[in-house]
């Protein structure tokens, strides 16, 4: 029943915005009794959190697929760089995450529950990165990297809906890559998924 309720928030964001998110639309989806939606979260605010949390773990695992895909690539970060664009942030499920971001900006408890979970969500993708990434120089820091990897992915996800050739986020893309390629190199021999964060089967909020 909760993750019904969950799947029905994030149906309802993707296709009818944060405002059209209503508890009502939500029991609607979900197709749950008016009572049920109480009887596992205490507010529309913890339906909501639970529903970013959800996103965020599945942004990993997708990250996770689109890395077993890399081997035998001659081009390791390009094809890491490209398959997490067209695997997480490419993708229709990635439109509630940016309805939540849209939203935050006008909504303080919001902002806090996303506050919270982003910096969950950085901490896991930084792991992710040291377990497949490595430095080609000494003064470089692969999560910092990283960091600045997701803050363009994300800003290139804003756009998707007013880019009328969707090439146009490829040829930047390449650019990225062949900048990232002066500073990060992919590990070699790694077969292993990234590991779990401490506490994987807790909220990401308590991470």
């Amino acid at each position: 029943m909760r993750e019904r309720i969950i799947q029905a928030v994030l149906t309802c964001l993707e296709k009818d915005g944060f405002a059209g998110t209503t508890v009502s639309r939500i029991i609607e989806v979900a197709g749950v009794s008016r009572g049920a939606p109480l009887h596992h979260f205490h507010s529309k605010a913890a339906m909501i959190a639970a529903a970013a949390e959800q996103l965020i773990r599945q942004q990993y695992i997708q990250l996770g697929k689109a890395i077993a895909k890399l081997h035998g690539s001659e081009d390791r970060l390009e094809e890491l760089i490209f398959g997490a664009w067209k695997n997480v942030f490419d993708q229709p499920e990635y439109i509630p995450l940016m309805q939540l971001l849209t939203a935050s900006q006008h909504d303080q408890e919001l902002a806090a529950i996303l506050q919270r979970v982003w910096t969950s969500s950085y901490f896991i993708v930084g792991n992710a990165a040291d377990h497949y990434l490595e430095a080609t120089k000494e003064d470089t820091d692969v999560r910092s990297m990283m960091m600045l990897t997701q803050w363009l992915l994300r800003g290139m996800a804003q756009d998707l809906h007013i880019v009328a050739d969707k090439a146009l986020f490829d040829r930047y893309l390449k650019l990225w890559c062949d900048t990232l390629a002066l500073h990060l190199r992919a590990r070699a021999g790694v077969t292993t998924p990234p590991p779990y964060p401490p506490r994987w089967d807790l909220p990401l909020t308590d991470v």
